[in-house]
């Protein structure tokens, strides 16, 4: 029984969503799995006890949130790094299927291979916008229904010992690097987030912001300098009264219902990254069907 661990950080559930559909399915194949949500704080448990680990997060502006980095970063070596490097699996989420967004684990796969770990496998589900625009119920079904289908595939693929990456663009390392000013951008702008007058005093924001970055003093709600635009208070709050700074116009306020929808809505974005959605579900569609046929041979 291989014995894997999960590390994850999810802005506004979906990340959390898909690491839970494949914890659902490394079980499945006799794996004992744990789940350890960056958010919760402290990290205490033992790498050197783990046949494998992952870690998964939504990308920001074609990078991991600096909190995942500052997460790995943290970690500590392995005891036997240096006779045998353990395997490691990236998950990653985005609401476009942009060859850009291979280039978010970059980081994350140097920091990691220099404490005992290499990257084996690597994966990227489309998820429905938190931010930019608001996908349709159609589209967000259609994404979460092709990723519940090839998530249990790849994590056979993790299991077996099957080896699958992702293809970098090139001067990735570069390009990373330099979209990797979202880490400060993010704080700054997060300093010009309000709350208006539709504000009920629920708090949720409050309490659900992932770095403690939102307080209330003397009434009056402060945001400080560690906002990481995960988006989770200005998504999940229950009167959209949060302003976020200068990408108000790109707000996207509450959640999906990933479930088949009772209606078609008029799709407003029909031709952004049209050819990259059309090539991502040809994609995987392709990857479903040749399993299944996989599958009935094997039980013929």
């Amino acid at each position: 029984m291989k014995k894997i661990l999960i590390c994850y950080f999810s802005g506004t559930g979906n990340t959390k969503k898909v690491v839970e559909k494949a914890c659902q399915s490394l079980q499945g194949m006799n794996c004992e799995v744990k789940l350890h949500n960056i958010d919760d704080g402290e990290f205490k448990e033992n790498l050197n006890e783990f046949d494998m680990l992952g870690i998964a997060y939504p990308v920001h502006a074609f990078n991991a949130p600096s909190n995942v980095i500052k997460f790995t970063k943290s970690l500590n070596k392995l005891e036997n790094k240096k006779s045998a490097k353990k395997p490691l699996f990236i998950i990653k989420t985005s609401g476009e299927p942009l060859a850009l967004n291979n280039i978010s684990s970059v980081k994350i796969k140097s920091i990691l291979k220099k404490k005992g770990f290499i990257l084996n496998n690597e994966y990227h589900y489309c998820m429905p916008y938190n931010i930019i625009f608001r996908h349709t119920d159609n589209m967000a079904y259609k994404m979460w229904n092709t990723a519940e289908k090839v998530i249990p595939i790849d994590c056979k693929e993790i299991v077996d010992g099957k080896k699958s990456k992702l293809k970098y663009v090139p001067f990735g390392r570069l390009l990373a690097w330099i979209f990797r000013i979202e880490h400060w951008g993010g704080r700054v702008n997060g300093k010009r987030y309000k709350v208006n007058d539709k504000c009920i005093s629920c708090q949720l924001c409050v309490k659900r912001c992932p770095t403690h970055n939102i307080t209330i003093e003397d009434g009056e709600f402060k945001f400080g300098k560690n906002c990481l635009m995960c988006m989770r208070c200005s998504f999940h709050c229950p009167k959209n009264a949060i302003k976020i700074g200068w990408f108000e116009k790109w707000k996207v306020n509450g959640a999906y219902n990933f479930g088949i929808p009772n209606e078609v809505e008029e799709e407003k974005h029909k031709r952004y990254c049209k050819k990259a959605y059309k090539k991502y579900f040809a994609k995987n569609q392709k990857k479903i069907e040749d399993f299944e046929k996989s599958n009935k041979k094997e039980s013929c």
